[in-house]
């Protein structure tokens, strides 16, 4: 395969797969795009979740996660209060709309990997995630 149908299939599968799962929760009603529910993902799944930890985890800059994070507070799908033992830190967690919004992202998510995998076997799946996860430690690689 050349490089630019590899380029072409990760681009169109990536897209597809975020369109999806986008639609299947109403992201476009609430405003939400693909890092909106990245970022959901990061609270729901961190124990004192912090701004800076959803900064390390996408690579994204403290700014745009900042209005990031504004947004979802507007839109009262998480809350932030202040560590317990470092009032300066302010944590990050889901708000009942919030998880209620995440369970149905998780069974969205289920749904269309269930779709993505029809016709492929255990081993393929397992090959095809281990070639992902190579490529993507050689891309953060460049990008550092």
């Amino acid at each position: 395969m050349s490089q630019t149908s590899l380029s072409s299939a990760l681009f169109t599968l990536a897209q597809s797969y975020r369109v999806t799962v986008r639609n299947a929760i109403n992201a476009n009603e609430l405003g939400l795009n693909a890092l909106h529910v990245r970022c959901l993902h990061i609270i729901a799944e961190t124990n004192h979740c912090t701004a800076n930890h959803i900064v390390a985890k996408t690579g994204r800059d403290k700014a745009q996660i900042a209005r990031l994070i504004k947004e979802l507070l507007k839109l009262a799908l998480i809350t932030k209060c202040a560590d317990e033992n470092d009032k300066r830190c302010l944590i990050l967690s889901l708000t009942e709309q919030g998880s209620a919004l995440f369970s149905r992202l998780e069974v969205a998510e289920q749904e269309v990997d269930k779709a993505l995998c029809q016709g492929l076997t255990e081993q393929q799946i397992s090959e095809f995630i281990s070639t992902a996860t190579i490529m993507i430690e050689n891309i953060n690689r460049i990008d550092r």
